[in-house]
């Protein structure tokens, strides 16, 4: 984000993944985007659960697993 110009590539590519990770689509991302006052606590707000990264491939696996609780 600290390059010049590229950084507001980065966070278009950023927000829209954000709508993503909540199950939402691109368009919702883009309202995230130019209407962030009204989508931000829509999405907050709303019945919207977090699904996981968008970002990464579907099959990965998570790059921080948690021990389990066995005693």
């Amino acid at each position: 984000m600290l390059i010049p110009f590229v950084n507001f590539i980065i966070l278009i590519i950023l927000i829209i993944d954000l709508g993503k990770s909540f199950g939402q689509g691109v368009g919702f991302g883009i309202g995230l985007l130019l209407l962030a006052v009204i989508f931000f606590p829509t999405l907050g707000f709303g019945s919207a659960q977090y699904q996981g990264p968008a970002a990464g491939s579907a099959g990965a696996v998570p790059a921080v697993s948690w021990p389990s609780q066995t005693a």
